[in-house]
């Protein structure tokens, strides 16, 4: 059977709140807190990104019609008003952000099992942003435990560029670590993610943000501030995918006493990306998959059955001979949202 358990994407059709007003509202509300994050859709079409593989071969599927999938909103069938794939050119371009945490060599260890794996090692991506495509684009962001953030490269078509920064930003630091600076980099992190979120939303046309953290998935965060951040990158149909080196050790997924550990795999998982434990020999190889994989997504649009302000859960799935030929497909989208109004 198609596996429908995966992870849900949407978009807004029209422009949406900047990132930072969300940041001034009152705390969080209970559906925020809630153990899965929601999404709020504030018009009558809700657009559904989803990414279909292969298991067999591991390569994305290229050919699927509109007539192929089936949308359900609290288990009801509803008709798809609008589709939008590779096939038909109407994808939005991507912004592709290297996001990585700053090489804080004073941490000893610390600054080993973070973003310093990739130190010396960044021009083993340089040969897969040659996949990008004409109009899409690629960018470099840090953030650091002392409270700085900053995005030292605004995306570019310049893959050399590229790089080049991307080898400066992780040029080690000097640093010395303390227990408190932990929660300011939780918060810095934060702070960086919604920066590139209103780059997101002041750019004409807007592209696809795409985070692609390069850091050894230590970090956590208290998990209903994940959530809330999910959902402001998911207003924006935001993907995030993440790669640690496999050398670093593993850490574990979850939520511990209100704490999200790893909270950039949560991310990643949450918002249809995945996070990867590779060599670097597979950098290059992993990058091409990634792009491969968003390059061939596809857009589904619905009109909320209800506008109540209540969790609707959503699954899609193949029909049809889709549905029979394709036994070895893993759809990969965003289970729920919630429909309100603005």
């Amino acid at each position: 059977m198609v596996a429908s358990n995966g992870r849900m994407v949407f978009l807004l059709f029209v422009a949406l709140l900047c990132a930072n007003s969300r940041s001034q509202n009152a705390p969080a509300s209970a559906q925020e807190h809630s153990n899965a994050p929601v999404f709020h859709a504030q018009t009558q079409l809700v657009l559904v990104d989803v990414i279909a593989r292969d298991l067999k071969t591991g390569l994305p599927l290229q050919d699927l019609k509109r007539e192929d999938f089936r949308v359900f909103d609290n288990k009801r069938l509803v008709p798809i008003a609008t589709f939008d794939s590779t096939a038909r050119f109407n994808l939005r371009p991507i912004a592709l952000w290297f996001v990585v945490i700053c090489n804080e060599r004073g941490k000893g260890e610390r600054g080993e099992i973070a973003s310093g794996w990739f130190s010396g090692k960044e021009s083993l991506f340089r040969p897969a942003l040659a996949e990008l495509e004409k109009n899409d684009r690629a960018g470099v962001a840090h953030w650091c435990d002392n409270g700085e953030a900053n995005l030292d490269l605004h995306p570019t078509e310049d893959h050399d560029a590229v790089i080049s920064k991307l080898t400066e930003t992780l040029q080690p630091i000097d640093f010395e670590y303390t227990s408190a600076q932990g929660r300011q980099g939780e918060l810095t992190l934060q702070r960086l993610l919604r920066i590139i979120l209103d780059e997101t939303h002041r750019t004409d046309p807007q592209p696809l943000p795409v985070v692609l953290f390069l850091h050894s998935d230590t970090t956590g965060m208290p998990r209903h501030e994940a959530d809330v951040l999910l959902d402001e990158l998911l207003e924006t149909s935001g993907f995030a995918f993440g790669i640690k080196d496999a050398a670093a050790a593993d850490y574990p997924h979850g939520r511990f006493f209100g704490e999200q550990s790893s909270v950039l795999h949560y991310i990643a998982t949450q918002t249809g990306g995945e996070y990867y434990s590779i060599p670097p020999e597979k950098y290059r190889e992993t990058l091409k998959s990634i792009l491969l994989q968003l390059h061939s997504r596809y857009e589904l649009g619905f009109k909320p059955p209800k506008i109540d302000g209540k969790r609707h859960k959503l699954r899609v799935e193949l029909a049809g001979t889709a549905a029979e030929r394709r036994t070895s497909t893993r759809l990969r989208y965003r289970p729920e949202y919630i429909p309100t109004q603005k």
